[in-house]
């Protein structure tokens, strides 16, 4: 009974980060529209570091060739 309560309030917890994220980054209006916009953002993120793809792009070091 306590994983069960435990999982309820673990799901509370992301389901009311999620509306304040939502809220914090685009207001209070068209609240259904920008929560789409937000999950469709956090699946692809989720989805390019389960897939291996960095999300930071970093450009070679030129540091080595300096002195050559």
């Amino acid at each position: 009974m306590a994983l069960i309560r435990s999982l309820f309030w673990f799901a509370i917890f992301v389901a009311s980060t999620f509306a304040f994220t939502v809220v914090f980054e685009h207001g209070v209006s068209n609240f259904g529209g920008n929560a789409e916009v937000e999950f469709n953002l956090w699946r692809s993120t989720v989805e390019k570091w389960i897939g291996g793809e960095s999300t930071v792009k970093r450009k070679k070091d030129t540091s080595d060739n300096i002195g050559q």
